[in-house]
C-alpha cells in the first residue's frame, strides 16, 4: 500500500506531539499533518495548502470552529466528503458519539490517557486500512477498550 496520510485536527499540541510519535512508532509510512483549529484545517483543505489526507483525526472541543462545525463542513463537501472522520476527544458521552457517528464519522473513540494504549488503537487503524476495512474499526477499537 502507498504511504498515507492523516490529518489531525486538535488544538491541544501535547496530543498531536503524542499523536504523531505514536502513529510514528505504529507505522513510520504515515505522514502526519496537523491543524491546531478547525478554520485553519478547512482553509487549509480547500486551498489544497495540504495533500488531500487518507484520513482525519477530528478533536470535538476547539477554539474558532469546533469538531462538530468541522465534520458537517466536511461532509457537506463534494471533494471532501469521502475522506473517512474518525472523531477522538475527552469526552465519552453516549450523546457525543451517536452524534459523531450520524454525522458522519466512521468512529468516536475517548483519548486514552496512556501512549500504550494510544499506539494500540492507532494500530488497529493502520491494520483495518490496510485490509480496506476501515468501516470495521470502530467495533474492532470498542472490543479493545471493553477488553482493557
Amino acid at each position: 500500500m502507498s504511504a498515507r496520510k492523516f490529518l489531525v485536527i486538535d488544538d491541544d499540541c501535547d496530543d498531536t506531539e503524542l499523536f504523531a510519535e505514536a502513529i510514528g512508532s505504529v507505522d513510520s509510512s504515515v505522514s502526519c499533518y496537523n491543524a491546531s483549529d478547525g478554520k485553519l484545517a478547512l482553509d487549509k483543505l480547500y486551498s489544497r495548502d495540504i495533500e488531500r489526507p487518507d484520513l482525519i483525526f477530528l478533536d470535538i472541543n476547539m477554539p474558532v470552529m469546533n469538531g462538530w462545525q468541522v465534520l458537517s463542513n466536511l461532509k457537506g463537501n463534494e471533494s471532501l466528503r469521502a475522506i473517512p472522520v474518525i472523531m477522538y476527544s475527552t469526552s465519552s458521552k453516549t450523546s457525543d458519539i451517536r452524534t459523531a457517528l450520524s454525522s458522519g464519522a466512521i468512529c468516536f473513540f475517548t483519548k486514552p490517557n496512556s501512549f500504550l494504549i494510544l499506539k494500540n488503537i492507532l494500530q488497529l487503524v493502520v491494520d483495518y486500512m490496510e485490509k480496506g476495512k476501515l468501516d470495521k474499526v470502530c467495533d474492532a477499537i470498542r472490543n479493545f477498550n471493553a477488553k482493557r
